[in-house]
């Protein structure tokens, strides 16, 4: 194996999917709670691929065996597939799990504890491929269950296009019965950044998209709730990122005004 095949995660199609619910910490109820969020699946709802794990090459083989290298690096690196990245984690009292429902994957946190905590919770992981010009049509990773995307055009750029605004769309979280009259309305930020791999893009080519939703919600189970997508392309030009949007200018907007009131 050479240096490109060992390159680090960042250096390859990449994705950090962060998940931040609050408004649950010092509720105490009974039963098992449940709370479900969009999980990164293509539009379709599939699951990523992850790059092959690769042999060494005859040559490369015959000096693993003159320089006696152990085992575990005569391979390629390893990366997980979405099980394995996602199900059955545990992050304070809560044991993560991938749900199919009736809206379609999502991406679950189970305890049977009477007092609950917020939660925080994110991961990496690595593909083998997915398209940052138009994520949403091209198969790539977005937050999953998603519908009824916003009219978006796209632009030219050089020999791709890419979105001239930030698209948005529907999607569901859940939050279990057993929170119905809870004192604290619930706060999601669920946030996916994907970048891709800049060893087989020119300059001008690389970048990145942020998906993002965030929601403020006082009832329980399917919540229908607004996501958007921003991109980077190239790195540097922040034309249509999310921070500006007024997207997320609402959502903070009414935080501070719930703050004040």
């Amino acid at each position: 194996m050479d240096a490109k095949d060992w390159r680090s995660q960042a250096q390859r199609y990449h994705c950090i999917y962060n998940i931040g619910v609050s408004g649950l910490s010092g509720n105490e109820v009974s039963g098992t709670t449940v709370i479900m969020v969009p999980i990164p699946a293509s539009k379709e709802g599939k699951f990523f691929n992850p790059p092959i794990q690769k042999d060494p090459y005859f040559t490369q083989d015959l000096m693993h065996e003159i320089l006696n290298q152990p085992e575990q690096y005569r391979k390629g690196p390893y990366f997980e597939n979405a099980t394995e990245a996602f199900d059955n984690k545990e992050r304070g009292n809560w044991t993560t799990f991938i749900a199919e429902t009736d809206k379609g994957y999502m991406y679950g946190f189970r305890t049977n504890e009477t007092k609950l905590e917020d939660i925080s919770f994110d991961r990496e992981f690595v593909a083998d491929y997915f398209d940052i010009f138009d994520p949403i049509n091209n198969g790539s990773p977005i937050l999953y269950p998603i519908e009824s995307v916003s009219n978006n055009s796209s632009i030219l750029y050089k020999d791709y296009t890419k979105y001239s605004s930030n698209p948005t769309y529907d999607s569901y979280v859940y939050i279990s019965d057993n929170l119905k009259g809870a004192e604290n309305i619930i706060s999601f930020n669920i946030q996916l950044d994907a970048n891709n791999d800049p060893s087989e893009w020119p300059r001008e080519y690389r970048g990145c998209y942020k998906n993002l939703l965030l929601a403020k919600v006082n009832g329980t189970g399917y919540v229908k709730v607004k996501a958007i997508l921003g991109q980077e392309i190239p790195w540097g030009n922040n034309s249509n990122w999310l921070w500006d949007s007024q997207y997320v200018l609402d959502f903070y907007g009414n935080l501070e005004e719930e703050r004040a009131a």
